[in-house]
């Protein structure tokens, strides 16, 4: 399947029963859109004899690793690049594409794989890059198909945008038994990428991770943060043309063009400011930082300086494989980007204390118009 297409269900496919109907309460649904919430809810139901196989399957649970490595950074910034490079480590345990979207299936995978292929392309819709369902993947489409406490309901209800960051990132109005639940859900998540038979070490992407320091040490008090960050200019015009195609797949609301760019618009502001504030809360030799147009330039370099600063072993086994990995990326073409004069002036104004923050200026190959 090499062009993107619109699955007729929605990722939330993956969850219970009983949290897709929570979900789909959640927010309003538009009538367009009745037949992907019918489909997707047909599903959960087919599938709810193999949760309760899971539940019986799960008595006994393997310690989870108390220091996993948590890739943060927003969106187009080069989270998934390096999340795939550093998960060529033997010793790397992930999640999975699979794993994201059926988080409630791992014992009955043999089955959902197959429907998974089905629904799935082979490349991501805005960049190419390749997709699969064993390859590693961001967590928080599983969190959200286990609990109600994620960020990216968004996507599916995208004006309560506002009201989930407040929620889902912040934790704001939230009840303590809520919160404890999205907590043990996440510790249950690492423990199943050992599960699944991947390494002991969990390496975990996901953006939204980047405003939730405070709540990933409350978890994990030793875990490591790797962020890495990449010019303003560039990070807008690549998620621009990214929610344009990944939104549609989506959403059970109609959205239009103006009405993403003014989501994107606050998105960054309000993540990266929280970033800013909690990076402090990290202790010292557990967060990492990470310049991605020097990451590009020196690969090698910076992933053993990765493993010097926040893995500490491992790194003359890992370094054939991710050697392999980053030659068979060589050939890998670029996005090329042109911007209005409007909307460059706007993100320069909006996303001031970014530049000055991440010490960037406007891109001299971007094409103005």
């Amino acid at each position: 399947m090499s062009n993107f297409r619109i699955p007729p269900i929605s990722t939330l496919s993956g969850s219970t029963f009983s949290n897709y109907v929570r979900a789909i309460k959640s927010g309003r649904v538009e009538w367009r859109y009745y037949h992907k919430v019918l489909l997707t809810g047909l599903v959960c139901g087919l599938a709810t004899p193999f949760h309760l196989w899971e539940r019986l399957r799960e008595i006994e649970k393997p310690k989870g690793s108390e220091s996993p490595l948590f890739i943060i950074g927003h969106w187009r910034s080069g989270t998934t690049f390096l999340h795939n490079l550093l998960c060529q480590d033997p010793n790397a345990g992930y999640v999975s594409t699979y794993q994201s979207l059926f988080p409630n299936n791992m014992h009955s995978q043999f089955i959902f794989k197959n429907f998974m292929k089905m629904n799935m392309p082979d490349k991501r819709p805005s960049d190419n890059v390749q997709l699969g369902i064993n390859l590693p993947q961001e967590d928080e489409f599983a969190l959200g198909n286990r609990q109600r406490l994620s960020f990216y309901d968004f996507f599916y209800f995208p004006d309560q945008f506002e009201v989930l960051f407040d929620r889902t990132i912040e934790f704001k109005g939230v009840e303590q038994k809520a919160i404890d639940e999205w907590k043990s859900t996440y510790k249950d998540l690492i423990r199943k990428t050992q599960r699944n038979g991947l390494g002991n070490y969990p390496i975990l992407k996901n953006p939204v991770n980047t405003g939730r320091a405070d709540k990933l040490l409350e978890i994990f008090p030793n875990a490591k943060f790797l962020h890495i960050y990449r010019n303003p200019v560039v990070v807008y015009l690549s998620i621009k043309k990214f929610f344009l195609s990944l939104f549609p797949t989506l959403q059970f609301q109609h959205t239009t063009e103006k009405q993403l760019v003014d989501l994107i618009m606050q998105l960054y502001p309000r993540l990266m400011k929280r970033y800013l504030d909690q990076r402090h809360l990290t202790p010292k030799g557990q967060l990492y930082e990470l310049c991605f147009e020097d990451f590009e330039k020196e690969p090698m370099q910076y992933t053993h300086d990765i493993f010097s600063e926040l893995r500490h072993s491992n790194w003359d086994e890992a370094k054939p494989e991710i050697q392999k990995y980053l030659e068979a990326q060589s050939g890998y073409q670029k996005n090329s980007y042109e911007i209005s004069r409007h909307e460059l002036d706007r993100v320069v104004k909006e996303w001031a204390f970014a530049f000055e923050a991440f010490d960037y200026d406007v891109p001299e190959n971007i094409r103005v118009i």
